[in-house]
């Protein structure tokens, strides 16, 4: 009997929005409140606000593109990265440090909607822009934690590279070891270019095949593919509700929240009793 197998590597899932917020937060916001305090000789009390001010943007767009770091740019081409990041990186800057400037404007200020905005000098303002740009890179680093960017092929025992549905368990390759991972652990797949991310229960795989290739080892009874670049696992949603148009907000075991099309919403609804 042929074994189907999957040669990657493995890491845990990376951190969530919620959980960044809640364990970034403070953590920049006492940073910033202790580093304002030594620089201006100034008690923690008065370093409070320019606390606030700085650590706003840096969470809030922060978020902003660890989100579409996971979304857009995980497992494209590696000019599509390069480009990506480039452009996803000035932005937060630029976007980083015009709304600092507001914030400090505001809490040294007459009122909230009184007060008067004043860029850094420039060799300031190429400090910031430096700064902000380093903290990018930390966020674009955890945005990759917990992705497996090895490449990936459906291996059989025999050598030969064939795609079968209805196969129970994979074989994942990490370092000399071989582990296993059943297909009911598999809650849904992303397809983007020549790549697939496999999330699992508790781990993502980026596998190095089309999303319509690995449709075809699949069981169709278990797999639905409910998007162009969606397939989900129909025994790990645990509600579906309308979203306008024919069309369902799949919400899946891992928390994820996955629109289908109106043709994978009207499958769904086929398996309706």
């Amino acid at each position: 009997m042929k074994q189907g197998a999957i040669t990657s590597g493995t890491s845990p899932d990376g951190p969530g929005l919620v959980q960044l917020a809640l364990v970034g937060t403070p953590i920049v916001f006492a940073a910033y409140a202790l580093a304002l305090s030594i620089g201006h000789g100034s008690s923690l009390v008065d370093a409070l606000p320019g606390s606030a001010a700085n650590t706003i943007p840096a969470v809030l767009f922060g978020l902003i593109a660890y989100k579409i770091i996971r979304s857009r740019l995980v497992g494209r081409r590696a000019s599509v990265q390069a480009a990506g990041h480039i452009l996803l990186c000035a932005a937060y800057s630029l976007l980083s440090y015009w709304l600092l400037i507001v914030l400090l404007g505001a809490v040294s200020g007459i009122s909230v909607i009184q007060f008067h905005v004043e860029p850094f000098p420039i060799r300031a303002s190429v400090w910031q822009l430096l700064q902000n740009a380093t903290t990018y890179g930390i966020i674009a680093a955890l945005a990759w934690r917990g992705t497996d960017t090895s490449e990936v092929t459906l291996v059989l025992a025999d050598g030969s590279e064939e795609a079968r549905p209805g196969l129970s368990r994979y074989f994942i390759r990490s370092g000399d070891e071989i582990q296993p991972i059943d297909m009911n652990s598999i809650v849904s797949i992303a397809g983007a270019d020549d790549y697939a991310e496999v999330a699992t229960s508790n781990a993502r795989h980026l596998v190095r095949m089309t999303l319509a290739d690995f449709e075809k080892s699949l069981d169709p009874a278990r797999f639905i593919r409910v998007h162009r670049s969606r397939i989900v696992n129909v025994e790990c949603i645990a509600r579906a509700e309308p979203a306008g148009g024919g069309r369902l907000l799949l919400h899946m075991e891992d928390g994820e929240a996955i629109p289908a099309s109106r043709t994978g919403s009207r499958l769904l609804r086929d398996r309706v009793i």
